[in-house]
């Protein structure tokens, strides 16, 4: 299931050196009636690993391509790709590389702590999408954040470098910008006060064998290593409101 192929609202430019990471087909080691699939299968992905669709607004900082942080991400993900569990998941294509720095809404998660309270639960997207781009204009955008390398997430659904605020400084910055894009889009999830900040790498689609667990804890513990000595500090550009249609794609809220 090594890597979807991107789906019509996903990017048709190449990165250099990424051709491999966003164009492998499905290639599962066993057939799916002896395995298990992940929550993600039906909500953000297809069976077969192809992204599905899953619209929905959110507030992100892209990774600069031309950064370190991008680079190291690149790498992470090639060497990923080479490991037999591998095939259970797909990985994102890096154009979409970013840290979410507080959620939007989701058009199939119509829930009240998940949704905007000026809105009824079946206000159509677009509406919400409307409102937002509104409420943003009297945000007090940041320049960016400075973060540094906390842990690579491997044993969920999603695969992420998890990251941490780099001092105390930038921990009372994020938090000032997330409670008053709270306050002004009228958005109050359950995990406000305690959200971890992560690069999403890609998603695991179907549960893994045992020795695939295996696999995966040892790369994990390497990547740590490695990240953890070189990673150093990633600089993020000023946060975006931005929308999405799949997991592939995020616009940003000057494209109409």
């Amino acid at each position: 299931m090594n890597h979807s192929k991107p789906s019509n609202s996903g990017t048709d430019g190449k990165h250099p050196g990424t051709e491999n990471i966003e164009n492998k087909p499905f290639t599962a080691a066993v057939s799916s009636h002896q395995r298990t699939y992940t929550k993600v299968v039906g909500r953000k992905f297809h069976e077969d690993g192809s992204v599905r669709y899953f619209p929905g607004n959110t507030i992100i900082c892209p990774v600069d391509p031309s950064s370190a942080v991008y680079a190291q991400l690149l790498r992470l993900a090639d060497g990923f790709q080479k490991l037999s569990c591998s095939r259970s998941f797909t990985l994102l294509p890096p154009s979409s590389y970013h840290m979410t720095v507080i959620q939007g809404v989701c058009d199939e998660d119509r829930k009240t702590e998940l949704w905007t309270r000026f809105l009824p639960l079946d206000a159509p997207l677009e509406e919400t999408d409307r409102l937002f781009r509104e409420k943003w204009e009297t945000v007090r955008i940041p320049d960016g954040f400075n973060m540094k390398f906390h842990y690579l997430h491997a044993e969920g659904v999603a695969l992420t470098v998890n990251l941490q605020p780099l001092t105390e400084d930038d921990a009372h910055e994020l938090k000032m910008f997330r409670d008053d894009v709270s306050v002004k889009l009228g958005l109050r999830f359950p995990n406000h006060d305690d959200y971890h900040f992560h690069i999403s790498i890609g998603y695991r689609i179907m549960d893994l064998t045992g020795e695939e667990e295996e696999e995966l804890l040892r790369f994990k513990e390497q990547t740590e290593r490695e990240l953890g000595e070189h990673f150093g500090v990633y600089a993020s550009v000023p946060p975006k409101l931005v929308f999405f249609k799949d997991m592939f794609k995020f616009a940003d809220a000057t494209v109409t």
